[in-house]
């Protein structure tokens, strides 16, 4: 396990989701215009809400979108989960690089994103947790 590191306005952020949801968050960052919610082990439901109604209100006061991961304590189940609703056909880990693996050319795409964004996001969430060096997409 990684030690975090958290910016300014990590605790705030956390703090609104957690009271919005009732759910637990690990860990939370941004980008230019989402915010990343990493929540704990079954706590995905109760941050969702019925309906996604959680997500809508926390969007709200927050007035930026919200991507919600629930943590894994196995890399390749939270890889899973990060890139989630993408699936891939294999998670490779071999020393401190993961590899994911598919053949088609649409979901490595998505994976990637316009100018690596995506797979940066990708890696950013994964280092956080879990000691690896990089993330590939094949």
């Amino acid at each position: 396990m990684v030690r975090l590191k958290l910016d300014s306005d990590t605790p705030g952020l956390a703090a609104v989701m957690e009271r919005i949801t009732r759910a637990r968050v690990k860990d939370c960052f941004k980008d230019e215009d989402t915010i990343y919610f990493i929540v704990g082990v079954g706590e995905l439901g109760k941050a969702v809400g019925k309906g996604g109604v959680n997500i809508k209100r926390v969007q709200q006061e927050l007035g930026k979108r919200i991507k919600v991961v629930e943590f894994r304590d196995t890399l390749k189940e939270f890889v899973k989960n990060v890139i989630y609703p993408a699936t891939v056909e294999e998670i490779i880990e071999e020393g401190n690089i993961v590899t994911l693996k598919d053949s088609s050319k649409k979901t490595k795409s998505l994976l990637i994103g316009r100018e690596g964004k995506n797979l940066k996001l990708i890696n950013r969430a994964v280092k956080r947790f879990f000691n690896v060096e990089e993330i590939k997409v094949i």
